[in-house]
């Protein structure tokens, strides 16, 4: 299995919080992200890959194929992986990979979300999923890594 320091869900995906702050902090080289809409599309893959610095690989993946990936050999890397829903993460969780730590970064709004925590709005269904996993692994809410976080319990 390769070496995953954070799973961070954020529906901003990677931006500046994450490449000035997060990569740095976790001293991350790799980013994964796990997306099936954003990995068969190219100009979105584009535009993503090109906010990262040089020195960081990067992996816009399908389900099956990022399941597939973080299941192989350790390698050395420092991995982040990047959601944008909840979704995601049960289906990651569910297909056996081991996430040891989920960040809940930023969640927006929308009508069937409510203000969980600043900028983390869940749906009923959302806490709901984010509290069973917290059963099992550690679930924080924290924007940047030096702010205090909120243990989802």
């Amino acid at each position: 299995m390769k070496n995953i320091v954070l799973t961070r869900i954020d529906d901003r995906l990677l931006h500046g919080q994450v490449v000035v702050s997060w990569i740095p902090y976790l001293k991350a080289d790799e980013i994964v992200i796990l997306d099936d809409e954003y990995a068969d599309d190219e100009f979105m893959s584009l535009l993503i890959k090109n906010a990262v610095p040089d020195n960081i690989k990067i992996h816009i993946l399908s389900s099956d194929v990022c399941e597939a990936y973080l299941k192989g050999n350790d390698e050395g890397e420092r991995i982040l992986i990047l959601v944008r829903t909840v979704e995601y993460l049960k289906k990651l969780i569910c297909s056996g990979v081991e996430i040891k730590k989920i960040n809940v970064g930023n969640l927006g709004g929308s009508p069937e979300r409510k203000q969980y925590y600043n900028s983390v709005y869940l749906s009923d269904e959302e806490l709901k999923l984010l509290k069973d996993i917290a059963k099992k692994t550690e679930v924080e809410i924290k924007m940047l890594p030096n702010d205090k976080g909120i243990r989802m319990v």
